[in-house]
Formats: structure tokens, sequence, C-alpha cells
């Protein structure tokens, strides 16, 4: 009693509420109620009223709020509509100055007064007003013309004003939960008094911490209910019943006011009792669902059902035997994964060997990994196989002992060249003494040398014991050359040089000609003996010069001749023919000459 007086002074000290005046109709259902307005106000001032007693004006979320709202609507009378069957009342949906028309959205740029802009539904009649200049509220358009179709939907406008033409307005309160609706034994009434100020005698369902006045007939009025939250769980009345109950009634009266069965007593009596699966509530009249799961008798997942509960596992574990443990499922006995599959606890991971990685659904497949295209993992050359790579080296390296890094080979040591072999990165390179030229196969030397006068000052190659180099700038050998051979520089008969014109030899200077070489004929080996016999050999040179300078006198004087004869136009100068090659002769050599002709 004293939590009812506690109630009931509550109520009183709520006052009359700011809408109190106006005709309302309210709908309760899960956890909310839906209440009506009627009057004429603009957007704010609504949202006040509906705030200033606990809510916020109403959401239209879902295809479900939009249903409750729908019924609320249906309960009006069509008086209460504009005079061509029109109502328009404002809800909760609004876009500030500023925020612009968002045409991709669903909500088209607008959002909820309670907060939040996310919907699964929408209920435009048209697209909004495309501007950010203006404030805009959104009023729910009824047409009351059509009882089977209320013709509900959105439409923007401006939010105050004298353009802001709506009839009322709908507010939304949410609670944890509710309370059925009293049933009295025995004929009487009850008038409910909500949290949010509205007195009401026909809610099916009461908001928790409502207060239930009874009235029985013939009595005084009382008792006062509470609607109040059960220890199991749920919401009942706090005052058990029945109420208004009579001996001369029992339970023909309105079942007792019990929800499930009213059972007969002597004497008139009678009490409540509920379905199984279902356990009386504190009123001793309601009726609530057992929860066996309460006591969490379930492993894994536990749902209740009339009489008992209901255990399952969750996905990667079955059943057992007992019906309320969970055991692992072993998932790689279906051999899920292309590779290797290992069973873990709830579920199980693939792998791939290595060179491989995952791909397909959940990665259970395997495919190959260009390891050549992740970090070079090759010096110089890279190939992809299946599960792994090879390495390789351009021409003129070789592969180290690690199998990636590439060095270089040198050639140089298989004496490649004639003369000289230079090793290089990669490669290597050919050369040859002064006066002689590389061969078309880059090996071989060939000779060099031009054909010279008399009075040309062009050096000829000296020669150089066997054995030795051709010494080089600074008096060393060129760094990274490997001599192919030791055998002296070529030499060759020696010779005279003739003047041109058919004039007498000059003063011979000690030289070693080499024979004539034709072009692409390497050089050849001198032997040691001609050293020897070079007066013998020189002497036999310049009678067969001598010779050879007269039949090219004779063979131009006749040609000259010919020429004046026939075109007496043109001359020819004389040419003489030597021998294009010669060498230079060593000193001892030059002495030996000299002497001879004294």
């Amino acid at each position: 009693m004293g939590i009812a007086l506690f109630f009931l002074g509550q109520a009183l000290l709520w006052g009359v509420p700011s809408w109190a005046s106006e005709e309302a109709e309210a709908l309760c259902a899960q956890t909310a109620c839906y209440t009506i307005h009627w009057g004429k106000h603009n957007w704010a001032d609504a949202q006040e009223n509906c705030k200033s007693n606990g809510g916020n004006l109403v959401t239209m979320k879902s295809q479900e709020e939009a249903l409750h709202v729908q019924d609320l609507l249906a309960k009006l009378p069509r008086r209460e509509a504009g005079p061509e069957g029109q109502a328009r009342l404002w809800i909760g949906l609004h876009r500030e100055k500023g925020k612009c028309y968002q045409q991709h959205q669903l909500l088209k740029g607008f959002s909820w007064a309670s907060g939040g802009e996310e919907t699964s539904y929408t209920g435009w009649l048209r697209e909004p007003r495309e501007t950010c200049t203006s404030r805009r509220c959104v009023s729910l358009h009824r047409n009351s013309t059509a009882p089977s179709s209320p013709g509900l939907g959105w439409a923007d406008g401006p939010c105050s004003g004298s353009s802001a033409r709506v009839q009322g307005y709908l507010c939304k309160f949410s609670f944890q939960g509710m309370c059925r609706q009293l049933a009295l034994a025995g004929p009487g009434s009850v008038t409910y008094t909500t949290p949010f100020g509205l007195n009401n005698a026909s809610l099916a369902a009461v908001p928790f911490g409502s207060l239930a006045a009874v009235s029985c007939e013939g009595q005084a009025p009382g008792p006062f209910l509470v609607c109040t939250a059960q220890e199991g769980g749920g919401f009942a009345w706090n005052s058990p019943g029945p109420l208004c109950a009579s001996p001369r009634h029992g339970c023909a009266y309105s079942n007792g006011g019990c929800q499930h069965q009213c059972l007969e007593l002597a004497g008139g009596s009678f009490r409540c009792a509920c379905r199984a699966g279902y356990r009386l509530g504190g009123d001793l009249l309601s009726c609530s669902p057992v929860d066996y799961c309460s006591a969490r008798p379930c492993q894994g997942l536990c749902l209740g059902r009339p009489g008992g509960f209901e255990c399952r596992c969750p996905a990667g574990y079955a059943l057992a035997g007992d019906g309320v443990s969970c055991g692992d499922v072993d998932e790689c006995l279906g051999e899920p994964c292309q590779g290797s599959c290992l069973n873990t606890a709830g579920g199980f991971a693939c792998t791939c060997p290595p060179g491989y990685e995952p791909a397909g659904p959940g990665g259970r497949q395997c495919r190959d990994l260009d390891e050549c295209a992740q970090g070079a993992p090759c010096a110089q050359l890279c190939a992809n196989t299946p599960g792994s790579f090879l390495c390789a080296c351009r021409p003129g390296y070789q592969r180290g002992p690690d199998g990636a890094s590439c060095r270089d080979v040198d050639e140089c040591l298989g004496e490649p060249c004639q003369e000289r072999c230079v090793n290089q990165p990669g490669s290597y390179q050919c050369l040859c003494p002064p006066g002689w030229a590389l061969a078309p196969n880059g090996v071989s030397c060939l000779s060099g040398s031009s054909p010279t006068t008399a009075g040309s000052a062009a050096p000829s190659p000296s020669l150089r014991p066997p054995g030795e180099e051709e010494p080089t700038a600074g008096g060393g050998q060129p760094p990274d050359t490997h001599p192919a051979t030791e055998s002296p520089a070529p030499r060759s008969d020696p010779t005279t040089r003739a003047q041109p014109g058919g004039a007498e030899p000059s003063t011979l200077q000690p030289a070693a000609v080499s024979r004539a070489a034709g072009v692409g004929e390497p050089m050849m080996k001198p032997d040691a003996d001609q050293a020897t016999d070079g007066p013998k050999l020189l002497l036999y040179y310049i009678l067969g010069s001598l010779v050879v300078i007269l039949l090219l006198m004779a063979f131009a004087l006749g040609l000259l001749i010919y020429r004046k004869r026939k075109a007496k136009k043109e001359k020819r100068k004389a040419r003489s023919a030597t021998d294009n090659y010669c060498w230079v002769l060593e000193q001892a050599e030059k002495k030996a000459v000299d002497n001879d002709y004294r």
C-alpha cells in the first residue's frame, strides 16, 4: 500500500501536462508508446512538448514502427481530419539550415530528432525541396477518405509560420517493458496513468511505471496498482488479485480476471493458474513463460521452449549425447584444404607448402608464389618454377656458392688470345703489339703497317729477344693482362729502299724487313739464322730491285708514247714500286753492312 501511495503522490506531483487540455489518444506495444495530440503548433514547440514528458516526436525507422503509427491513426474518428479528409501531423524528421538535400540517401539529408540518420524505411510522398538556405521539417499526411488504405506519407515544408499548416503532432515514449491490461473478477473499472501523464482506460499494454486505479462496483475506490519488474524477468502488477471478486460471480465473470485458467474453490472462492511452461505473476492473475535458461543449463546457446529448453552449439561444435555439452568438430576429416589442414577449437586452418600461398574462398586453395616478382631473390636472372624458383647468370658470369649471386668468369685463364688477353666484367678483350691489328676473329694479330717511302719517318717495330715483353709507359705491363705467347716479334728478309723515278738506291739503313704478308695473314715468327745471312740476302734484293725498276721504266715509256700518239692530251708521272715491308736491322748487322760497302 505504501508503494501505491508513493506512486499516487508522484502522479499528483506531475500535475497537469502541458497538453492535458488537448484531446489525445495512445497505443502501446512491446517497448514503446505512441500518442497523438491535436492542436496547431510549430515543429519546435511540438518537439519540446514531447521532450518535456520524456519522449520525442515520433520516429518511423522501420516498417514495424510505421504499422504502429497506422494502427494509432486508425483509432481516430474521421471528424479529426480536415475539410478535405486530410490530416497533417508533425513527426520527428527535420533538416537544419545549411544542410543540403542528399538525393542518394534514404532520408534525403534529413535526420531524426531522437538522434541518428540510419533507417530501413522511408515513406516520401514526393521528393523534398532541394534547398540549403532554410530549415525544413517533415509532416505525416493521412487521407481519411479511404478507410481501407489510410494513405500515409511524408512531405517536407516550413517548420513554422502561417505556411506550416498542421493539425497536430505524434510523440513516441520508450520503456523497458509492458504490463498486461488488468482483468477484473467482478464489475468495476480501471484507469491507467502513464509516466508521460496520459490518463487512459483502454490501453491493451501498459508501460512500466504506470499507475492503475481500480474502482469496484459498490466499493470505495481502490486498490491502486503499479506496473513493476519481476525478479525472474518480465513485468507485472504489484498487488495480488483477483480484483473486484465476489462469491456470487466466481470464475464466471471475465474468467475471474485470470490470464490463463480460473480454478473454482470451495465456498465460492477461486484462484488463477497457468498452463505448462508458464508461471503465475506477482499479481496472481498474469502468466509469464518460465525462463528455464536463467540457470544456464547449456554449454552453448539456450533457447526457451514451452515447458522446457533447447541447447544449441556454435559453429564448429556439435551437441554431445547429454544434450547439454558441446564438443569440437574435426573439420579436417572432410579434407577441406588443398594443402595441409590444421584443426582448431571451433574451426580449422589451411596451410600451403613452401613456394605456395593461400587462395580462393577462405584460403582453402593453394597457388604458386612468384618469388621472382617479390624482392628480386637473384642477382641477375630469375625463373619462377612451381613451388620454387631458379637463379641464372648472364654469359661471362657463373653462379656463386649460394646459388643466387653471380661472379665474373676470368676467360683469360684459358689463353684464348694470340698475344695479350684483358679480362672484363662478363667478357674479355684480345690485344696486339704496336703495328699489328686484331683479326676479324678477335683472337689473332695481323700485320698493320702501311707502305712507306724513303722519306717517311714511320717507325718500324723493333725486334725483341725471345721472352722479352715490349715495355710500356712507366716500365710495367698493362694491368690485368695475360700473355698468350712468349715468342719474339716476327722478322723477315732485309731489303733496300729505292728512290722514285729509277734513281739509285740511297744509303741503306740497317733494317729487318718482313716478307710481304697479305691482308688477313697472321704474322709469322722469324728464324734465328736470318741475322747471319743478312749481307747475302741484301745483295740479292738490290739486284732484283734494279731489274724490276728497269722493266717498269720501259713499260712506262712505251705506255707514254702510246698515249701521246692516241690522245696527245694525257701525261703520266713515272711511278716506282718498292717493297711494302722492311725491317730495321739490329746494331750488329748494320755495322756489318757498312763494312761491306766500304
